[in-house]
């Protein structure tokens, strides 16, 4: 009999060109599982070379435009450590809300218009719409990613690349009465989030998702004090702990045939997760109260290594979110003019941000001049491609007994589950599976 195959060429709800390679011979045995990303290289690390400091922070943004301040933020303290630039706290908190508002914005994007859809079995949230039932909770998604995206401008001017968060501080502030009306919103919100762990945890509950675990390193920023998200040590739940600026010395890229980004390991070990549910598993005692409380109303007990549960995890992120977003509109006050400052001096230095799908890696050398002489950039998305490939080689060949179409619909799934960020322009990705001898 001819060989099996399912192609699929276009998956909505993925940002970027790719594929996904899977070969099954006669016998069942999985023969090949590979993430192929087409993107061609965009030279951004090669962009930098020669810029000055204050560029990097306003180009990297370009890279992409769902957590464009991720990127931003990373390559701002990376600048500043190289310099030796300290901002004030004040600044230190705009940063974190700003940075918070982005998780808003993407995480509600990602539960409900990328997630959502495959796990109640509708093609998109456009088809949702179309049961009554359904009609009201995407209408409150799209105020949830709405208010994330007004937050945005609040703080930094614009909804993408922001205009005011410069090296050593902000150009503009965002006034007292905006701050408070941001208030406002983040608590009308508040319960909808918290019913949105409820909801991810019922698809996330479905057979065949909650018994498909797979132990792996997972990694994060951590902080004692508090939830990490712009600063921290780099903490993994097999022990690595870390400062943030030595993850080159640690994180191990390299090229593999066929796929243009690079697969990344940690020295001496394997494959790592990043992402809502390795911060979650690294840093579940450093919650807000409500996000913990809704974590144990659904059972989360961690660490979970079920990747399925990324979209439970992202629901607690949002109430927690909400919460820090609220206690640091009241930390910051009224906020006070300051001019930012900053003089030139040499120097080499890296930081990491946690972009919504995981660690935002920046950093590089600076000469005297305020020169760029090398720079460093790598998205989440870089980190996780082999530890996708790692999971369609556990979890496959225990779902081979679905239809082509189901299996075909589980491997999505899989794929959406990372939320990957190939590109920023292109949304579609290629699937092939074969079987072999049937």
């Amino acid at each position: 009999m001819s060989n099996r195959r399912i192609h699929v060429d276009y998956i909505a709800r993925a940002e970027g060109d790719g594929a996904f390679d899977i070969v099954i011979d006669n016998e069942g045995v999985l023969k090949k599982a590979s993430w192929q990303v087409w993107e061609p290289p965009r030279f951004f690390e090669a962009f930098m070379v020669g810029r000055k400091a204050e560029e990097v922070p306003e180009l990297v943004q370009r890279i992409c435009g769902i957590c464009p301040h991720s990127h931003h933020i990373s390559a701002l303290r990376a600048v500043e450590r190289a310099m030796d630039v300290t901002v004030s706290e004040q600044t230190v908190l705009l940063r974190e809300l700003l940075h918070y508002s982005d998780w808003i914005m993407s995480h509600a994007l990602h539960v409900y218009y990328l997630a959502a859809p495959d796990f109640l079995g509708y093609e998109s949230v456009i088809a949702m719409t179309e049961n009554p039932d359904l009609l009201p909770i995407v209408k409150e998604a799209l105020k949830l990613k709405r208010l994330g995206n007004d937050m945005i401008v609040c703080l930094s001017g614009q909804e993408i690349q922001n205009k005011t968060s410069v090296i050593g501080g902000f150009t503009s502030l965002p006034t007292l009465s905006d701050l408070n009306k941001m208030k406002e919103q983040l608590k009308k919100m508040k319960d909808f989030a918290y019913s949105t762990v409820g909801l991810a945890n019922q698809l996330a509950s479905q057979v065949p998702y909650k018994d498909l675990s797979r132990k792996c390193e997972h990694v994060a920023l951590s902080d004692p004090d508090k939830y990490a998200i712009n600063d921290g040590r780099f903490v993994s739940t097999e022990g690595l702990d870390i400062g943030d600026w030595e993850y080159p010395q640690w994180i191990m890229e390299s090229h593999i045939p066929g796929c243009n980004a690079k697969h990344s390991v940690i020295k001496g070990r394997d494959s790592f997760l990043t992402g809502p549910l390795a911060r979650v598993n690294v840093n579940f005692n450093k919650l807000s109260k409500d996000a913990g409380k809704a974590a144990g109303e659904v059972g989360f007990n961690p660490p979970s290594f079920n990747p399925f549960m990324s979209i439970v995890a992202r629901a607690i992120e949002l109430v927690h979110a909400i919460d820090t977003s609220t206690e640091l509109i009241d930390a910051i006050g009224k906020p006070v003019e300051e001019e930012p400052k900053f003089s030139y001096k040499a120097g080499e230095s890296y930081a990491i941000t946690e972009a919504p799908r995981g660690i935002c890696c920046h950093g590089g050398k600076i000469d005297k001049y305020g020169v760029v002489q090398k720079w460093d950039i790598v998205a989440p998305t870089a980190r996780n491609i082999y530890n996708l490939e790692k999971d369609f080689r556990e979890f496959i060949p225990k779902l081979l007994h679905l239809s082509d179409e189901e299996l075909t619909l589980k491997c999505e799934v899989m794929i959406r589950n990372y939320d990957p960020c190939q590109s920023c322009a292109t949304h579609s990705l290629k699937i092939r599976l074969r079987r072999e001898g049937n």
